[in-house]
């Protein structure tokens, strides 16, 4: 049964990033994924993050260990005073593999070598924030993410792609021969890198008041269409792929969260999460509850829980202390993958920090009368 559900688990792992999609339960730490207007939408100089996953660990021998590291600010006024213009960047490293990850090891009598595959992905994301008023109260923006991803698939050697065969399917030999006949000649274990670019957008609007904010977006990605098949980048001319033809379709995100503050030191932040990409969809809903524990060193703590399409239940753990930020998520695994993970998902560990730059203030000179 481990065997079956590693598979599956890997199939929809890859139907998920095929199209340069990553989705972490714990998004809120990365803004400019999920859109790239949140690029310098908040209040500080800068903001810096990182976020670690670990999921189905349980299930396969190799589990899926992706890390993303995110940069943003708004670094210039606007067309108006009240206007400004936000960057943002991330890199994405994934990592989706099962047994020892080398495909030079995949044959029929050795099948639990049976998939790996490397992403790396940097996203570049600009953003122009419209104050629809002088306050700064109502806020709607409009943000373009460049996507530039490649793709490695480790482990190919011709020798040992005779069998035609990986993870149990039968794949074009004339493809796998190609794909390694362009990598450098000699080398007995070569690495198959597979580039693709997209753009997407987004909107984004922002109702900030003195005792709660709102924030209501929308993203689309696939907007180059970029060719995702295994081979699409690597066959030679003249060669024919089914792969060759596949391209990213058309993804859609749609974003809220809202923030009030009941009392002084008590908060209550619902928010959710929609994604789609092609035939693969998922809606997360989650809610926390922030508690500020120590109010002279601005420490609060919060906790929080989620679903995402009835399939897992997302426990969150959380600080607040100053300008940084920690976050602890956990799936635990209600549909029949949890027949395989005992109910265990994944862990994802997340750190943020929002760094403020003041100017010196120029001070005027005061001479003062001795006569005084």
């Amino acid at each position: 049964m481990k065997v079956v559900f590693s598979t599956i688990a890997v199939m929809l792992m890859i139907g998920q990033i095929l199209g340069q999609d990553l989705h972490y339960s714990y998004y809120h730490f990365t803004p400019v994924t999920v859109n790239p207007a949140n690029a310098g939408a908040f209040s500080g100089s800068y903001r810096v993050g990182g976020i670690y996953t670990s999921k189905d660990g349980s299930i396969s021998d190799r589990s899926f260990k992706n890390f993303s590291l995110t940069a943003d600010a708004p670094i210039v006024r606007g067309i108006r005073k009240q206007d400004w213009i936000g960057i943002g960047f991330q890199a994405d490293v994934l990592n989706a593999a099962n047994g020892s990850g080398d495909l030079s090891e995949v044959t029929l009598s050795n099948p639990d070598n049976r998939f790996a595959q490397n992403w790396t992905f940097i996203k570049i994301s600009a953003a122009y924030h419209l104050a629809l008023d002088k306050k700064q109260t109502n806020i709607l923006t409009i943000g373009a993410q460049l996507n530039n991803g490649n793709r490695t698939i480790p482990g190919f050697n011709s020798a040992d792609t005779r069998n035609g065969i990986i993870n149990g399917i039968d794949i074009d030999l004339i493809n796998l021969k190609q794909l390694t006949n362009n990598n450098q000649a000699g080398s007995q274990n070569q690495d198959a890198k597979l580039k693709n670019r997209d753009l997407g957008a987004g909107l984004l609007f922002n109702a900030r008041r003195k005792k709660s904010d709102l924030r209501l977006g929308f993203a689309l990605e696939g907007l180059l269409s970029p060719r995702v098949g295994i081979f699409s980048n690597s066959v030679g001319q003249g060669a024919v792929s089914k792969d060759s033809v596949e391209t990213k379709p058309l993804g859609l995100n749609i974003h809220g969260d809202y923030r009030y503050d009941l009392t002084k030191r008590t908060s209550i932040e619902p928010s959710f999460y929609y994604y789609s990409l092609g035939p693969f969809s998922a809606f997360n809903v989650n809610s926390h509850v922030w508690y500020q524990i120590n109010e002279d060193k601005d420490f609060k703590g919060g906790a929080g829980l989620g679903l995402r399409n009835v399939r897992d239940v997302i426990l969150y753990l959380g600080a607040r202390f100053s300008t940084y930020q920690v976050g602890v998520s956990y799936d635990l695994n209600l549909n029949d993958r949890a027949l395989a993970s005992n109910g265990l998902g994944g862990l994802e560990l997340a750190v943020r920090y929002i760094g403020t730059i003041y100017k010196k203030p120029k001070v005027k000179p005061v001479i003062f009368c001795p006569r005084l």
